[in-house]
């Protein structure tokens, strides 16, 4: 279902409109989807839909998909991450027809006129296009995961505090089936399945894993997230909702979303669960990940903040277990204690050739909404050592906060690093990419 010249020009001609409305578009398309088809509750974070991130995330995919759409293999990176995530939410062909429908009924509201037959017909195959390159890639990542459909039943085998605050923990996950579990990449996240008290919804979340590969057991490392923006909303009979935040459930909320505060699942993870309950889970997914066959002379900089720290640390016990004889050098910055600081400096003891740097930064912390130049300081007091800069094969790998990423994309360009060396974990479900090339 390819587009020929004139509707592509006609997708691109209505551009602007939808780019000035596109945020009212997906609010208006998730409120009449989900109204139509509760069900779909289950794939969708309720806070991310409440703030506008989900909505955001829609935007942004579909309007860079259409601004490149004469010349579509430009998007093939961006679109992995898409799959890849899809994949982990066991999204199926059947609900993109259920998403395309409502989506053009959407455009439809906010063009009014200006949506022609002919431009409703150039859209919903620009559309299409996307939709079957994103089920093509999504069909040969399920078979990738062989006999793993769908959702897995894991037990928490042991939980434990990866800091002094006890804000950051590690939960060991086995497999109720007793199964050996397949590799994964290290670097790669799962989706967890939990039911939350008060919410009517499953919510489902992804954490990375932060473990190396292992047959009977995964690990996942889970922070306490305070919130400050919403709290707990109870249900009445009659289907309405209460509220302590008086504008939470305001016009801006998504049809019978419940706003939720922040963190409601890392939070009930930690409060919650205990050894012995069982939490449901996906196979492995995501593209930010090492090779662990690639055991060359490269230098390997793994960069990370916070809880961010987890894939990188899956990275790492990677590197040494399998006796990997790249050059490591490991860059954490925290706002407090640095988890898995006293794992690492053991790690560094046994690999060769492993250098490591722990500093102070509130970029950090992932409700840090705004900073000054004064952050650049953290990123100047590493030196050309420490990043490898007089390597031009050094492979970057950065994992944190999007102010923090933001920071260490930006000193690293300052610092001649081309942009394809490097590789970023983006957790916000409302950003699309990061650029190194501004």
């Amino acid at each position: 279902m390819a587009l020929n010249y004139k509707e592509s020009r006609l997708v691109k001609d209505t551009i602007p409109a939808l780019k000035k409305h596109g945020e009212h578009i997906s609010t208006v398309f998730y409120k009449t989807m989900l109204r139509d088809h509760p069900e779909l509750h289950n794939y969708f974070n309720a806070v991310n839909l409440h703030t506008g991130k989900q909505p955001r995330a829609l935007t942004a995919l579909i309007l860079a998909f259409a601004s490149n759409i004469i010349n579509i293999s430009e998007l093939v990176p961006k679109l992995e991450r898409v799959s890849q995530k899809h994949a982990s939410l066991n999204i199926q062909p059947e609900h993109y027809e259920i998403v395309g429908k409502y989506l053009m009924r959407a455009y439809s509201a906010v063009l009014g006129p200006a949506m022609t037959p002919e431009v409703k017909l150039a859209w919903t195959k620009a559309y299409w296009v996307m939709a079957k390159m994103l089920t093509g890639r999504e069909a040969h990542i399920y078979r990738e995961f062989e006999s793993w459909t769908g959702w897995r039943k894991f037990m928490i085998f042991s939980k434990k505090a990866e800091t002094l605050e006890r804000n950051i923990v590690s939960f060991t996950l086995k497999p109720v089936d007793g199964q050996p579990l397949p590799t994964f990449m290290p670097g790669q996240y799962v989706t967890l399945r939990i039911t939350v008290p008060g919410m009517k919804f499953a919510q489902l979340r992804q954490y990375s894993l932060s473990d190396a590969p292992s047959y009977d057991h995964y690990r996942i490392t889970v922070k306490r997230d305070q919130g400050s923006n919403f709290d707990y909303v109870k249900s009445r009979d009659d289907g309405t909702t209460v509220s302590s935040a008086a504008s939470s459930a305001s016009d801006s909320s998504i049809g019978s979303v419940q706003p939720s505060r922040p963190g409601v699942v890392s939070n009930s993870l930690i409060d919650e669960f205990h050894e012995g309950d069982t939490i449901e889970m996906t196979h492995p997914s995501g593209s930010f990940c090492l090779n662990p066959n690639m055991d060359n002379s490269m230098p390997l900089v793994l960069i990370s903040a916070g809880v961010c720290v987890a894939p990188l640390v899956a990275m790492l016990n990677t590197v040494v277990d399998k006796r990997i004889k790249r050059p490591v050098s490991w860059i954490q910055a925290s706002r407090h204690d640095a988890p898995f600081q006293a794992h690492v400096e053991i790690m560094a003891r046994r690999h060769p050739n492993m250098r490591t740097k722990f500093f102070k930064s509130r970029l950090s912390d992932s409700d840090v909404l705004s900073y000054t130049a004064d952050f650049d300081n953290d990123f100047l007091a590493l030196t050309a050592e420490d990043l490898y800069l007089n390597n031009s094969s050094t492979e970057y790998y950065i994992c944190g906060p999007e102010k923090f990423m933001e920071q260490a994309s930006k000193h690293l360009h300052k610092n001649k690093v081309r942009p394809e060396r490097v590789q970023f974990e983006i957790f916000s479900v409302g950003a699309f990419e990061m650029n190194m090339d501004d």
